[in-house]
């Protein structure tokens, strides 16, 4: 990807997410003196500033008539509707508005900001910032910009888009909190080993591993989860007894079923 594919890139929002799509800008050879980045952290423009970004405290600083060939908005929904006036003046008719907002459908972006006319919404997850991540887009224009979209954030993960909006809330609810889901269980495993005897370094060093081991043999494996674990399981074994009373009566596969349904409902609620 080259700048003369892209131009300038406006960047509102220097928060963890904002700074791993930057930095993955970078990576892919993206100059740094074509990214403008707006945050209130002193401490985050002063680190793209040293790597050679313009950086600005307030979007009122930014340069008056200037305008951007992409607009990332990394903000969180209330935020942005405090500045919408000022974002506005920053976009033009040919401007590809990238957000990733959560919530925030693209109807309302574009009524919020009346010069965007090309919006497109992503759903990027917090493993994109060490380039693991699961990305999601959605767009009533996608034909126009899959491939300045998928260019732009290709070293952070795996892009996918969806052809319905309204399918975004299951992406939220998937691959958008999916994160805290697996932490959750790793941390429910460190607790189990503790309680099982082991000491606390060991306990996390083992059920942690084990966590991050398995992962990467499920995306390495030509076979599914499923039969990973038929794999593993020999017939009246170990494993087979612990198995037994984490699938007993589907309870954890309930669970799981039900933490998806109400983080979904919960995004449709904020939308």
């Amino acid at each position: 990807m080259s700048n003369q594919e892209i131009g300038k890139i406006l960047v509102v929002g220097g928060g963890r997410m904002g700074s791993a799509i930057v930095e993955g800008w970078l990576k892919q050879g993206v100059l740094p003196s074509s990214i403008y980045l707006i945050d209130q952290n002193i401490q985050i423009l002063e680190t793209f500033k040293e790597k050679g970004l313009h950086t600005f405290s307030s979007v009122e600083n930014v340069p008056e008539n200037t305008l951007f060939d992409v607009f990332l908005l990394a903000l969180k929904p209330q935020i942005i509707v405090q500045h919408v006036a000022d974002f506005n003046r920053l976009i033009s008719a040919s401007t590809c508005l990238i957000s990733v907002a959560a919530g925030v459908m693209v109807n309302t972006l574009k009524q919020m900001l009346p010069n965007a006319k090309h919006v497109v919404r992503v759903m990027p997850n917090t493993p994109a910032m060490i380039s693991k991540g699961v990305m999601v887009g959605y767009s009533d224009q996608q034909a126009e910009f899959s491939s300045l979209i998928e260019s732009l954030f290709a070293t952070l993960g795996h892009f996918f888009w969806v052809s319905n909006e309204d399918q975004m809330h299951a992406v939220t609810a998937v691959s958008g909190s999916g994160p805290a889901y697996l932490f959750y269980f790793a941390q429910c495993f460190v607790e189990s080993a503790k309680a099982l005897g082991l000491e606390e370094n060991l306990a996390q060093e083992l059920a942690l591993k084990t966590v991050i081991g398995s992962a990467h043999l499920i995306e390495q494996s030509d076979d599914d989860v499923e039969t990973l674990r038929k794999n593993v399981t020999s017939p009246n074994g170990t494993t087979q007894a612990g198995l037994e009373a984490l699938m007993r009566d589907s309870i954890l596969k309930n669970r799981v079923e039900e933490c998806c349904q109400h983080a979904a409902k919960r995004s449709v609620e904020l939308s």
